[in-house]
């Protein structure tokens, strides 16, 4: 799978890394309030061009993704290594364009049964942030 010019590569303070295929994906799943308030440290496109997450209206606006003209592959190589060691214990290490492959693959399979319908009602209770209750079902 060949990957879109405008993949980009998002990692937060717990140093996961999340893996949007485009700035238009980043830019509808990203939030302001956590880029304004530094959840993320760094944004890179796979081949270590960084990019600049910026939240225009601090706390409620839309997200923006702008590719600057600095680059720094070693900060991004070091970064996906460090992931795959907190996050991916057990797999060997890739580098960062077989790591936005792998992370985008996962992604676009399907999920099945109850885990898919817990995962999906989580999502859609919480937008992802925090716990939620279960639907009860009477017999």
């Amino acid at each position: 799978m060949d990957l879109s010019p405008d993949t980009v590569l998002v990692f937060d303070q717990d140093e996961d890394l999340i893996v949007f295929e485009s700035f238009v994906h980043a830019t509808n799943y990203l939030e302001a309030v956590d880029v304004s308030e530094g959840e993320y440290t760094a944004a890179y496109a796979p081949d270590g061009r960084v990019v600049a997450l910026t939240a225009t209206e601090a706390w409620k606006g839309p997200v923006v993704l702008t590719r600057t003209d600095g680059s720094d592959l070693a900060d991004l190589e070091r970064r996906v290594a460090r992931y795959w060691q907190l996050h991916q214990v057990g797999q060997p290490s890739r580098g960062p364009l077989q790591t936005a492959r792998f992370l985008i693959d996962r992604d676009d399979q399907p999920q099945r049964g109850w885990l898919k319908r817990l995962s999906d009602l989580s999502s859609r209770n919480s937008g992802g942030n925090g716990p939620t209750s279960l639907p009860h079902h009477h017999s």
